[in-house]
C-alpha cells in the first residue's frame, strides 16, 4: 500500500512540475509555511526546553508547578469553550434570520454583523468599557448604574462573544443556505410544526457546521490577545497575556515560550478532533517583530491602552476601521468595473 501511495505521489509531483506557474506557487507556499509557521514553532519549543543552551525541563516544570499559571491555563480553556458556545448561539440566530426570513435591511444587518471582524484587536474591549464601564454611556448616562464590574470574567466573555460571533455567523449562514428549503417544505406538508421541523430537520443538518464553528471560535479565543489584555485583569489571568508579560515585563523568554507551548496544546488537540487546525494570531506577532523605526497602528493602539489614554486608542481604532472599510469599497469598485460579475455571481458587499 505504501509503494502504491509513493507511486501516486510521484506521479502527482511530475504532473505539477509540467505546469511551471503552479509549481512555483506551491514552492512559495511550502517555503512560507516552513519559514513563518514551522520554524517559529520550532524556536518556541527549543526556547522552552533549552533555556540555557542545554536540555532542561525546569522551565516547563516551573510553569506547571505555578498555581497562578495553571489557573491561567484553565481560564483560557474555559473562556474558549464558553465563547464557542455562546458565540455559535448568537451567530446561529443571526444566520438563521438572514437565511430563512425576509426581514428588511438585510444588507445593513449583514454589514453590522461583520464589523467586528474588520475591527482592530482592541476596539471591542474599548467599546465595552466606554459603553458599560463605571462612566460608560449606557451604564452611567442612561441606566445610572454605579460600581459596574466590567473587568474580569464577565466583561471578557461579553467582549469575546461580541468579537468572534461574526465568524460563526458567516460559517453557519453558508451552511443554512446550502440546506435545501424543499426538505423543510416537505416536512411541513407532512404535518410537522415549524418547531418540530427545525428540531428534526434543519438543526441536525447544520450540526457539522455548528461543530466546526465552535472549534474555530475556541481556537481563536485561545489565540486572542487584545481583549484579555484590557479586560481580564490580574484576577482572571489567561495564557496569551501571561506569555506576553513574561517576555516584555519579566524579560523571561524561556518561560514565555513555555506558556505559548501550553497555549498550543488545547488548540492542537481541538484541531485533531476535526482534522482542522486554524489558529490566527496577528497582534501578538506584530508586537515582537516590528522595528522601532516603524510604527504600525495596531501597536500604537496597544501603547495608548497601556498608557491609559483610552480616548487616543479609540481614535486610532476608528481611523483603522475607516481605512479597512475604504479599502474594501475601493477593491469592490475596481472588481465590479473590471469584471462586472466575478466567479459567475454578481459581486455583493
Amino acid at each position: 500500500m505504501s509503494e502504491r501511495y509513493l507511486k501516486r505521489s510521484w506521479r502527482q509531483v511530475k504532473l505539477i512540475s509540467k505546469d511551471p506557474l503552479l509549481f512555483i506557487v506551491i514552492i512559495v507556499i511550502l517555503t512560507s509555511l516552513i519559514l513563518f509557521i514551522l520554524f517559529p514553532l520550532f524556536k518556541v519549543i527549543t526556547a522552552s526546553i533549552f533555556p540555557q543552551n542545554s536540555f532542561s525541563l525546569s522551565v516547563l516544570a516551573e510553569v506547571i508547578g505555578s498555581w497562578y499559571l495553571r489557573q491561567a491555563f484553565y481560564n483560557s480553556v474555559m473562556m474558549g469553550a464558553l465563547t464557542g458556545f455562546f458565540g455559535v448561539a448568537v451567530g446561529f440566530i443571526f444566520a438563521f434570520t438572514m437565511a430563512r426570513t425576509n426581514i428588511p435591511f438585510k444588507k445593513f444587518f449583514h454589514l453590522i454583523a461583520i464589523v467586528p471582524i474588520i475591527s482592530p484587536p482592541f476596539i471591542g474591549a474599548l467599546s465595552i468599557i466606554m459603553l458599560f464601564g463605571n462612566n460608560g454611556f449606557i451604564s452611567d448616562t442612561i441606566l445610572h448604574l454605579t460600581n459596574v464590574k466590567i473587568y474580569g470574567f464577565r466583561g471578557l466573555l461579553f467582549a469575546q462573544v461580541l468579537t468572534f460571533f461574526p465568524v460563526a455567523y458567516i460559517i453557519l449562514r453558508g451552511v443554512l443556505e446550502s440546506i435545501s428549503p424543499t426538505l423543510e417544505d416537505a416536512a411541513l406538508d407532512l404535518g410537522g410544526s415549524r418547531l418540530k421541523v427545525f428540531a428534526r430537520a434543519t438543526l441536525p443538518l447544520a450540526v457539522p457546521g455548528i461543530a466546526s464553528a465552535m472549534l474555530i471560535l475556541f481556537i481563536e479565543t485561545l489565540a486572542d490577545f487584545g481583549n484579555p489584555l484590557i479586560l481580564a485583569g490580574s484576577k482572571f489571568p489567561v495564557l496569551s497575556v501571561q506569555a506576553y508579560l513574561q517576555i516584555t515585563g519579566m524579560y523571561d523568554l524561556p518561560k514565555g515560550a513555555a506558556l505559548a507551548l501550553m497555549l498550543l496544546v488545547p488548540a492542537f488537540f481541538s484541531g485533531l478532533i476535526y482534522s482542522f487546525v486554524r489558529a490566527m494570531t496577528a497582534i501578538s506577532a506584530v508586537i515582537f517583530l516590528v522595528s522601532s523605526s516603524w510604527s504600525l497602528m495596531t501597536v500604537q493602539i496597544m501603547s495608548q491602552v497601556e498608557s491609559g489614554r483610552l480616548g487616543a486608542a479609540a481614535a486610532f481604532s476608528v481611523i483603522l476601521v475607516m481605512i479597512i472599510l475604504a479599502a474594501i469599497i475601493v477593491i469592490r469598485s475596481i472588481l465590479t468595473l473590471r469584471y462586472g460579475r466575478f466567479g459567475g455571481t454578481t459581486l455583493k458587499f
